[in-house]
């Protein structure tokens, strides 16, 4: 396949939760990721029902690990074409059988391990810098995201079926532990810079910090959710700051 065939399908998954939905979930976002492989491929009009049968059907990943999977079903499509494939179950299958492994995987990676990550760093740059956390943090987070979208649908068009054999935690786990190292360092580096602008605001200001530090120890033991941390956190301190 062309480059700029391939190109089509990149851009495409970008849009893959626009049309997302309870009974398919992106299931018509992937359908529309692979249009242009409808457009190239199929002529005939029952053709063409019958692919967009098959690829409306539910379906559900991460947004940003689906490339994987549309790059080995493009290439599949293709082959079924040029072999006269009789039977397209086991495009169908393969896509329900990839749905848990893209899901663990991009849940881990990105949702566990980067975006805190960017997150930490952006409030460090914003305690310390200013406005510059903003870009910092929209090139930290995103760039990733095209790398891994771009490096899937590659991966997955090389290798079809075959591609099963890339998609395991296990080799993923070194970029979430990068993730984690930089995660914990980012967020060390925002209490350094909290304690300094408290202490430059007051001595009050620094209590207030040290105070509602325990508030969050203990919910994060109790494994609240995150938000429900932050709100806490910072309603305690602004109650000890007004009190104090």
């Amino acid at each position: 396949m062309r480059r700029i065939s391939l190109f089509n399908h990149y851009w495409r998954c970008f849009f893959i939760q626009g049309s997302w939905s309870y009974k398919s979930m992106i299931g018509l976002g992937f359908c529309f990721c692979m249009l242009p492989v409808l457009k190239r491929m199929y002529a005939e009009p029952e053709e063409r029902k019958a692919f967009l049968r098959r690829h409306l059907e539910f379906f559900n990943s991460h947004p940003f690990f689906v490339s994987w999977c549309l790059g080995a079903v493009i290439k599949l499509e293709e082959e079924s074409v040029r072999k006269a494939w009789t039977n397209h179950n086991p495009i169908s299958i393969f896509k329900q059988r990839l749905m848990g492994p893209l899901g663990a995987i991009g849940d881990q990676l990105f949702w566990s391990g980067l975006k805190p990550a960017a997150a930490a760093l952006a409030v460090w740059l914003a305690l310390s810098n200013g406005w510059i956390a903003i870009p910092a943090f929209l090139i930290v987070y995103n760039v990733p995201v095209f790398y891994f979208r771009a490096l899937g649908l590659q991966r997955g068009y090389q290798k079809g079926f075959d591609i099963v054999n890339d998609l395991s935690l296990r080799r993923f786990q070194p970029w979430y532990d990068v993730c984690v190292g930089l995660g914990v360092i980012f967020t060390g580096m925002c209490l350094i810079a909290a304690v300094d602008w408290n202490l430059t605001q007051g001595v009050r200001f620094l209590i207030a910090f040290i105070l509602a530090l325990p508030v969050a120890l203990v919910l994060l033991y109790l494994k609240r959710s995150i938000n429900l941390i932050l709100v806490l956190t910072a309603l305690v301190a602004v109650l000890f700051g007004l009190f104090i």
